[in-house]
Parts: structure tokens; C-alpha cells; sequence
């Protein structure tokens, strides 16, 4: 009679928590996932809750959802919690069989099937996911380096990597045939509409520009929505007609500064095809530009670092422009690093433009801590141009002498800062500065440097001397900078 009374509430309590694991309320459903976790069956619990953490919809806070409540059962059934760590230390540098094993492991459960095709675009997301587990404490031989099972840190580690991995297989789930095509149909007809207007323009760059906007409502199936608009630039890049590969160049710009990139091995295989033909300075320039946002998002393994030296010494100014700008974010810890400073030392002292100037010292400032003989190259060139007449290669010297503890970077510094027209660049340079981890801003320069930009912010300099065609900040962007400098000044120690 007990048992079969124990089995009626049993049955109650599982009925009730699967009704509550499809509520609508989100916090219902995850304080459902957290009274299965703990206090039902595991057989029942896993499969409901590994089904509950695929339908769960998209949250900014996905670790505050059902995928708590499934972690806490992994870990409370020692060999899964074992075989779990198992799957995550033994693929840290695996993301493909990461992929393999976990939905493998999840559809053994009783959750949904693992997926046919571990697309690239999927491999790279959880490339980036594994990394940061690797900072957070993984490593080949597991997590006991956090401690032991059922202490805080240890705990905390493991439910990190499980609602990454539910996370990564969520958002990259791909679209059916029928969606990816609509999807492909509506970007087309977009890139349609803005063949008719001239590269560049504000009409075109009105109808493109949406299509690498961040989403104001994402769901999971946003982030392969936009790789079917990818696969459209893509495709029109690679065209014959130089006006719609032009187009192409000019929509993947847009699309590549997000922060997720997606397409990135097809993406390195289109750039390398389209430096190789003749181009002009506008395309080149979105090119090198392209090239940039790659590695910065996620370091490329061969960045293309003589491409830019070689451009450096083009007859546009604009792509020499581009090429110094681009030089400082890709050749720091490659091989040919000396190189590249001995290529924007060049430019700095001898190019007849102020504008490639400026941009090959901002990119030396990248390069301070070059390998020597480059480092003290970096060092002499900017020295050398502490009193340019250039206020943006001023700036890039205060930052050189800043970080790297010159005497009089201070003085400079407050010298700059008593003209009422200060260029922001300054304000810039300064900020990124004082964000290192070897600056300590000396406590007798503290009010002074606090005095004279309290009075840059009440003689409204935010909203001075802007230019909106000059591609500078605007007053809102400036008026932020001066308030975050001020805010890193008022709390450096």
C-alpha cells in the first residue's frame, strides 16, 4: 500500500513539473527544472529536462533558465557528472568532437537527436566557448583544480561548461530548406535595390546596412538567418560584373562588424580571391578593412600581414591609410613583426600624407612591445614626433610615453589638455593608456589632470568643433569619451 501511495505522488509530482517545464513563465519553468533536479526521478528528470533546455527560447540570462536545473542533475548522478567532465576536458581543443560527444551524450539521455552536419560556423562558436572554459579553470585532466564535487567553485564550473554547450548547440541550429531560401530571396531582392545606387552613397548604405545590424529581437534563429544573408555576399562578391562584387565587398563591410562572425573559413577564401585581382582603392580599402575584423575577433592562424606592408607603399593614400591602420591589429606576435614596424616607421617619417601618417603611429602604438630590435624602433619614431604638428601623431606619442613611463608624458599630457580645442584623439589615446596594467597615474598629476577636464566638460567641448563628415566622433561620442576619461582618472590608483 506504501509503495503504490509513494508511486501515486511520485506520478502527481512528475505530472506537475512537466505542465510547469512548458509554462509560459520563464521563471516558472526554471524553478520547475530546479525542483526536478533535486527532487525527482532521474530517469523521468533527464529526458524532461534536457527536451526543456532545447525549447527554451532566447534570454539574455540562458544561465538563469532550465539549463541550471539540468546541470544540477548531471551532478547529482556521479558517473554522468564524471562522463560529463570527461566530454569537456578531453575536446578543449577539439570544438568538432566537443560537438560530436556532447549532443551524442544529450540525445542518450533522452533529449533531442544530435545533429547530422557540424557546421563550421557551429565549430567556431564553440571554439570561442571552449577557450574561455580553459580560462575559467578546464583543463585536459578535468576541473579539480576548483576544488572538489559539491564545493561552490567546482560546481560552478561545471554548470558554466553545460549551459555553454546547451547554448552553442541552440543558436546554431540551422534554418529548414524552405527558411534559409526566404531568407536568401528577401537579401537578394535588398542587394537588388542598391545596385541602382552609387557605392558609398547614403541610399545604398540605407538599404545594406540593416542586413549586418545587430537584431532588436533575437531568437535561436537569428544567428543562421544572418549566415543565409552572409551566403548572399558572399556569392555576390565573387561575381564577375565588378559593380555587383563591389556591392558585395562593400555589404560584407557591414556584415563583418558584428560581433559574431559567422562564414569565417569561406570569408578568408573570398578576401584572398579578391586581393589577388586588380581592384580599386575603394574595395582594397573595405578588403584590408575585412581583414582586420577577422582576426580581431578571433586571431587568424596566418594573418595576411605582407598584404598590408605592400599596400603601404600604394599610390592611394587611402589604402596606404588603411593598410597602416590595419598593420597595428594584425602583425603584434607574427613572425613578421619587425618588418612591420620598419614599414610604418617608413611611412611615419616619410609619406607625403598627414592621414597615412597618422595611422601608421597609431599602429606603432600597437607594436611598443615588439620583439627588439622593434621595440626600440617604436620607441625612437615616436619620440622623434613628440612635437608633430599632426595632433593625432602627438597623440599616438603621449600614449607611447604613458605606457611606458617617459618623464615628461604627464607634463605633455596636461600641456595638451590646457587648449580649449584639445583634439579628441587625445582624450583617446589617454583613456586606452591608463587602461594598462603597468600605468599608475602619479597622485600629484591626479588634480590637475581632473581640473582640466572638468573644465573641458563645462565649456561644452563635446560639442565643439565637430565635423559630421569627417568620420570623427560625434558630440555624444566625444561627450562619452571625456566621461569615461574623467571616471577612470577620478577611481586610477
Amino acid at each position: 500500500m506504501f509503495k503504490k501511495r509513494r508511486e501515486r505522488k511520485q506520478a502527481e509530482l512528475h505530472a506537475e513539473l512537466a505542465r510547469a517545464l512548458r509554462d509560459p513563465d520563464a521563471t516558472v519553468r526554471a524553478k520547475a527544472a530546479a525542483d526536478a533536479a533535486v527532487s525527482a526521478d532521474l530517469a523521468w528528470a533527464l529526458p524532461e529536462l534536457a527536451a526543456a533546455v532545447a525549447r527554451e527560447p532566447w534570454t539574455d540570462d540562458f544561465h538563469e533558465t532550465v539549463v541550471d536545473g539540468f546541470a544540477t542533475a548531471l551532478r547529482r548522478d556521479a558517473a554522468l557528472r564524471e562522463r560529463t567532465e570527461r566530454i569537456v576536458s578531453g575536446h578543449l581543443e577539439d570544438p568538432e568532437g566537443f560537438v560530436r560527444a556532447w549532443t551524442g551524450f544529450v540525445a542518450e539521455l533522452g533529449g533531442p537527436s544530435a545533429p547530422p552536419e557540424i557546421g563550421e560556423d557551429l565549430c567556431d562558436d564553440m571554439r570561442e566557448r571552449l577557450k574561455y572554459l580553459r580560462g575559467e579553470g578546464w583543463q585536459p585532466e578535468g576541473i579539480d583544480g576548483l576544488g572538489r564535487p559539491g564545493t561552490f567553485l567546482r560546481d560552478l564550473g561545471f554548470d558554466l561548461a553545460v549551459m555553454l554547450a546547451s547554448l552553442v548547440v541552440l543558436r546554431n541550429e540551422p534554418l529548414s530548406a524552405e527558411e534559409s531560401e526566404r531568407v536568401r530571396d528577401e537579401t537578394r531582392a535588398i542587394l537588388e535595390k542598391a545596385l541602382a545606387f552609387p557605392p558609398d552613397s547614403a541610399e545604398r548604405l540605407a538599404l545594406i546596412a540593416p542586413l549586418g545590424d545587430e537584431p532588436d529581437d533575437e531568437s535561436w534563429k537569428d544567428r543562421a538567418r544572418h549566415g543565409a544573408q552572409v551566403d548572399e555576399t558572399l556569392t555576390l562578391c565573387m561575381s564577375a560584373d565588378d559593380d555587383r562584387m563591389a556591392l558585395g565587398v562593400e555589404t560584407l563591410h557591414h556584415q563583418i562588424m558584428r560581433d559574431d562572425v559567422l562564414r569565417r573559413r569561406r570569408t578568408r577564401a573570398v578576401l584572398d580571391h579578391l586581393v589577388a585581382r586588380e581592384q580599386t582603392p575603394f574595395v582594397l580599402c573595405l578588403v584590408l578593412g575585412c581583414y582586420v575584423r577577422l582576426h580581431l575577433v578571433s586571431r587568424l592562424p596566418d594573418p595576411t600581414v605582407e598584404l598590408f606592408i605592400t599596400r603601404m607603399r600604394d599610390t592611394d593614400v587611402d589604402v596606404r591609410s588603411s593598410a597602416a591602420a590595419g598593420l597595428g591589429f594584425i602583425a603584434p606576435g607574427t613572425p613578421k613583426e619587425t618588418e612591420a614596424v620598419v614599414a610604418l616607421v617608413e611611412r611615419l617619417d616619410h609619406d607625403s600624407h598627414a592621414e597615412v601618417r597618422a595611422a601608421a603611429a597609431h599602429s606603432l602604438t600597437g607594436l611598443s612591445r615588439a620583439v627588439e630590435p622593434g621595440a626600440r624602433a617604436v620607441a625612437d619614431a615616436l619620440a622623434r614626433h613628440a612635437d608633430s604638428p599632426i595632433p593625432e601623431i602627438r597623440a599616438a606619442s603621449l600614449q607611447h610615453a604613458m605606457e611606458h613611463g617617459a618623464p615628461d608624458a604627464y607634463d605633455r599630457l596636461l600641456s595638451e589638455l590646457d587648449s580649449a580645442d584639445v583634439h579628441w584623439q587625445f582624450l583617446s589615446s589617454s583613456e586606452l593608456a591608463l587602461t594598462g596594467a603597468n600605468v599608475s597615474l602619479p597622485d600629484e598629476v591626479r588634480l590637475p589632470l581632473l581640473e582640466r577636464l572638468e573644465r573641458l566638460a563645462a565649456s561644452g567641448w563635446a560639442a565643439c568643433h565637430v565635423d559630421p563628415d569627417d568620420g570623427c566622433p560625434d558630440a555624444d561620442e566625444r561627450a562619452e569619451m571625456l566621461n569615461d576619461l574623467l571616471e577612470r582618472v577620478r577611481t586610477s590608483s
